[in-house]
């Protein structure tokens, strides 16, 4: 995009069976989307974790967003854009008769004034307060004008503005009225509204029918909470449901594969799955020990036996899917146990405890305890705890956790996982649970960067260095499965772990 232009989802499931969900509407037009865990967030400056990103991808708009194919950045809420001489100023024109879900009124320049300056405000706690650490005030001089001013040049800003995490725009006034209800009582202005959440069961959005790009074809959308993945695709083949969201077992992955009906689709993601290592605690401070701990654990191992190759092996945070990717004199740890144990040796802890905390999500509870064993072999008396998701988060968010297994998802901007991972105004209750303090200098020449060669010039410094440092230990690199049914038109596949069924329909409905 230039400096100025416009912007130019039978076994037990069905309707009323024994997953107790109630019987629709004669007549609906019900799209049913396995989800293999529940929500519980979703607002989009506490926002965390792929379900809730996904339900929220469907009720929430940005001033821009990505094309969920080509992942390009074209019009949301913003009908234009234009950008000062000197790159510090991004101004950007509303879309008229914008509505909010509700009948909570209009959107304005004030609803996208107060939705990131609510994400700036440490009291927000914020988890997403880094992306917009360049945003040096936001303006609202008319109700259909939104002014941003930067405290210098940032070549790839507009990727902070997409609808994702903190590009999600609310409403002042349901926010406001809302109170601390909202977190599980959304207003946007997206395609779909929310309607109801039944905890461990499902989540019920119904069509907008005044959504500023037109209304879907379809009634409703049921995030239906199927945990096992064998009886998620029992239910697919008997058309149960229509769309099975993040197949992560291989055997499911070719049973699938294998059914008659169903489509099972395949893409890269902007997604590494890390170990996170707190570089302030105890041995884990010296840099020995850390790469001690990479060439002790065979993450080749990993992806080759227990993903039986569903999916890639990752030399850095970030995946080929990133233009800025690189592996150019990136260092490398291969699996040595001998070098592991001499390194231990030659820091002074050749042993010592380690807890890993993960998520008790598959795989993230299962695939650990192989880590575990490997460490335990060059003599780290290595363990695994399993914590249930918001014990997760709140531990990790805490920081005072050794360490924690992470996928790091987001947009095709490298900014945003290397921010949320490596910058200081990331470390707790942020993401940076390594507390790592080495990257703001590279991570701001990065966004100075006028082109794509200086970015990647930047980037690929900050890969190596980090590489170098370790706080941070990539383990494997992720693909997204996903499977629909034969009624199912129209579904796009993105690479940010998500899904987002806005443009399906179903055939002969």
């Amino acid at each position: 995009m230039g400096r100025r232009g416009m912007l130019a989802a039978g076994a037990g499931l069905g309707l009323g069976g024994a997953f107790g969900s109630p019987v629709l509407a004669q007549g609906a037009r019900t799209l049913r989307v396995r989800f293999g865990a529940d929500v519980s967030q979703l607002d989009p400056a506490r926002i965390f974790q792929n379900e809730n990103q996904s339900v929220a991808s469907h009720i929430y708009s940005g001033l821009v967003q990505y094309d969920q194919a080509t992942n390009a950045i074209v019009p949301d809420l913003a009908a234009s854009h234009e950008v000062s001489a000197d790159g510090t100023a991004w101004t950007f024109r509303l879309r008229p008769g914008v509505t909010w879900h509700k009948n909570f009124g209009a959107l304005t320049s004030d609803d996208v004034k107060f939705s990131l300056d609510r994400v700036l405000d440490p009291a927000t706690g914020s988890l997403y307060r880094g992306q917009l650490a360049s945003v040096r005030e936001v303006q609202a001089p008319d109700p259909m004008t939104v002014r941003i001013v930067l405290n210098e040049a940032n070549s790839g800003f507009l990727h902070k503005l997409c609808a994702f995490n903190q590009g999600w725009i609310v409403s002042r006034r349901a926010v406001t009225e809302i109170g601390e209800r909202y977190s599980m009582n959304p207003i946007g202005t997206g395609p779909f509204v929310f309607d109801r959440w039944t905890p461990g069961s499902d989540v019920r959005l119904t069509a907008n029918p005044d959504y500023f790009a037109g209304a879907s074809t379809l009634t409703d959308v049921v995030f239906r909470i199927v945990r096992d993945e064998t009886a998620a695709a029992i239910a697919l083949e008997n058309r149960e449901l229509d769309v099975f969201y993040a197949l992560q077992s291989p055997d499911v992955i070719e049973r699938l594969r294998r059914a008659g009906g169903v489509t099972v689709l395949d893409r890269p993601a902007n997604n590494t799955v890390n170990l996170v290592l707190n570089t302030t605690v105890g041995p884990l401070r010296d840099v020995r020990v850390r790469r001690a701990m990479a060439h002790a654990m065979n993450r080749k191992a990993l992806v080759d036996g227990f993903f039986r190759g569903t999916k890639f092996e990752a030399t850095s945070v970030l995946t080929s899917t990133f233009q800025e990717f690189t592996e150019e004199d990136v260092p490398r740890y291969a699996f040595d146990p001998a070098r592991a144990r001499a390194l231990l040796r030659e820091a002074g802890a050749p042993n010592f405890r380690f807890e890993i905390t993960t998520v008790g999500l598959n795989p993230f509870d299962r695939f650990p305890v192989a880590l575990a064993n490997d460490l335990q072999q060059v003599g780290i008396q290595a363990t695994v705890r399993v914590l249930e998701r918001g014990a997760y988060v709140q531990a990790r968010s805490s920081g005072n956790v050794q360490s924690c297994v992470t996928a790091v998802v987001g947009p095709p901007d490298p900014d945003s996982p290397l921010v949320t991972l490596y910058h200081t105004r990331s470390h707790p209750p942020g993401l940076n649970t390594s507390r790592y303090d080495r990257a703001d200098d590279l991570l701001a020449e990065a966004a100075r960067a006028p082109d794509l060669v200086a970015r990647k010039a930047a980037y690929a410094r900050l890969l190596r260095q980090t590489m170098e440092d370790l706080p941070v230990i990539p383990l494997y690199a992720d693909r997204l499965f996903i499977a629909h049914g034969p009624t199912v038109q129209g579904f796009v596949q993105n690479s940010l772990f998500t899904v987002n069924v806005s443009p399906v329909s179903l055939r002969g409905a």
